[in-house]
């Protein structure tokens, strides 16, 4: 094989690797640009959730229920709080035993720390959809429940085979059984 004949295999070859080289350049840019808004495969658009005010100070964890409302949200103060998409607002959906809106409301002389120990602190939120109970792990009163309706929610366990629940951050509900977890 002479040199005539390498540098025609050794030209497409180059050209080749060049096209390669500016095809992996140029793909950033083109994932980089903008994304139209599209519906997601189930048909539902996102919608972005006003979190502004006191009303949500650091929302954790969310769920929907078993009709698909909501979603619940748990916030700071000890409250699980419920969007409503037609009045296009949150409102409170559940609290835990003696939860007192005054003395749970974090200010500059009373911190959240303080509150959260006293008020409670839900962290994760599950719905069983066979009952409509909402599951509630709390960081300080453990596992709660409240009912279909909302309002105040029972403690249902506060220590696991006798050894006190600590920051209880989140739950699960087996949906076929409605075993808690």
């Amino acid at each position: 094989m002479g040199i005539t004949t390498a540098k025609k295999l050794l030209t497409p070859a180059i050209s080749l690797l060049a096209a390669v080289v500016l095809l992996v350049l140029l793909l950033p840019c083109v994932a980089a640009r903008p994304v139209p808004e599209t519906d997601s495969i189930d048909g539902s658009r996102s919608l972005h959730l006003p979190l502004r005010g006191s009303l949500l100070r650091g929302p954790e964890s969310v769920a929907f229920d078993g009709a698909g409302a909501g979603p619940y949200s748990g916030v700071s103060d000890g409250r699980v709080l419920r969007w409503n998409g037609q009045a296009r607002r949150w409102s409170t959906y559940a609290y835990g035993p003696g939860y007192n809106a005054k003395a749970c409301t974090a200010s500059r002389t009373r911190p959240a720390e303080v509150t959260e120990s006293r008020c409670g602190r839900p962290l994760g939120l599950r719905f069983y959809h066979g009952s409509g109970n909402l599951y509630i792990a709390d960081a300080y009163k453990g596992l709660m429940r409240v009912g279909p309706g909302g309002g105040e929610a029972t403690v249902v366990a506060a220590a696991a085979d006798g050894v006190p629940l600590r920051f209880t951050n989140g739950v699960d509900v087996d949906q076929a059984t409605g075993e808690v977890l």
